[in-house]
């Protein structure tokens, strides 16, 4: 089983791409009280119409709820493979 639910706050804004084949990707971090006095951020995807909703309606500060999965990508940077975590969204609740 996969699934993660977070609320929280956008630590940054909305940054919307056009992929291969005509898809449209969104990301943004997620800033998600832990305690009250520190937080854990999150990398979030939405894809599609979500991501064009979410790049109309969304600014930093906003909060929202994310439900999605988590994925791990890899990809290569001065040569050297790393990889990442991130959430990808199935549904994002405007709060």
């Amino acid at each position: 089983m996969n699934s993660v639910h977070l609320i929280g706050r956008l630590a940054t804004d909305i940054d919307i791409k056009e992929v291969t084949g005509g898809s449209k990707v969104c990301s943004f971090i997620l800033a998600v009280d832990r305690n009250g006095e520190e937080a854990d951020f999150f990398r979030v995807k939405a894809w599609n119409s979500q991501a064009e909703a979410a790049a109309d309606n969304l600014v930093k500060g906003r909060r929202i709820g994310v439900e999605g999965a988590l994925r791990q990508d890899s990809y290569e940077k001065e040569g050297e493979e790393r990889k990442a975590v991130s959430v990808v969204a199935r549904r994002l609740e405007y709060l």
